[in-house]
């Protein structure tokens, strides 16, 4: 994940997203909708080059295991 910048909300949709969370369930969580919360967690896939949202929870979680404590 190096030179890989998540912004502050795409790294909450991951962490929720890990967590098991739908984009619906994370939209009620964040205060945000569900189209937003897919919008978020679908970028940071993207921008870590993965083809599923829970490759990227992973990915973000082995960068960053203090975000996941």
């Amino acid at each position: 994940m190096d030179g890989v910048a998540l912004s502050r909300r795409e790294i909450e949709c991951l962490k929720w997203a890990a967590r098991g969370k739908t984009a619906w369930e994370i939209g009620r969580i964040l205060g945000i909708s569900r189209h937003t919360a897919a919008y978020h967690r679908d970028n940071a896939r993207m921008k870590l080059g993965v083809k599923t949202v829970i490759q990227a929870a992973v990915r973000l979680a082995l960068s960053r295991p203090s975000l996941f404590t």
